[in-house]
């Protein structure tokens, strides 16, 4: 019951959870077709949206914030929508500079973390939360192991039947 109204009935919430089951069993059945180009197009997209979402707040860092540093951070992670497309667009070179950049962002990370655990920094300077670090680490670091995944000899190119 929400709020003393009964949402549905005990029968129909089964019905979700047996369909729920069967399509997370149906598209883990699926995960054998995974070729390099499909794991290379999510890594593309993933950097696309990266970049677009980089690019949308650089005004806002212009004019509300007037923090240099904040819009140079956002122009260089805005990057990473041109090697998106690139890598969607089918070059080759693209898949170069997405693993430069992810490498970039994975060193940014570890930085992070290290000056917002060790004070370094002068007290005037902004905070730093290791949450934050751990965080901006974790994406380039999954994007960076599938990218190098995608180029491993072990992955078929070709479909599994």
């Amino acid at each position: 019951m929400l709020l003393g109204l009964e949402v549905c009935s005990k029968s129909t919430l089964a019905v979700f959870r047996a369909v729920a089951q069967l399509w997370i069993v149906r598209r883990l059945t699926r995960m054998k077709n995974l070729t390099a180009k499909s794991i290379q197009t999510f890594v593309a997209g993933a950097l696309a949206l990266m970049g677009f979402h980089a690019l949308v707040w650089t005004p806002y860092y212009l004019v509300v914030s007037k923090s240099l540093v904040l819009v140079a951070g956002s122009i260089f992670s805005g990057l990473a929508l041109l090697i998106g497309i690139a890598m969607l667009t089918g070059n080759e070179r693209a898949i170069f500079w997405a693993r430069i950049y992810l490498l970039l962002g994975i060193c940014g990370g570890i930085a992070t973390i290290c000056l917002s655990v060790f004070p370094i920094l002068p007290k005037e300077a902004p905070h730093l939360s290791w949450w934050r670090g751990a965080s901006d680490l974790l994406t380039p670091a999954i994007l960076f192991w599938l990218l190098a995944w995608s180029r491993s000899k072990n992955l078929r190119d070709e479909p599994v039947a």
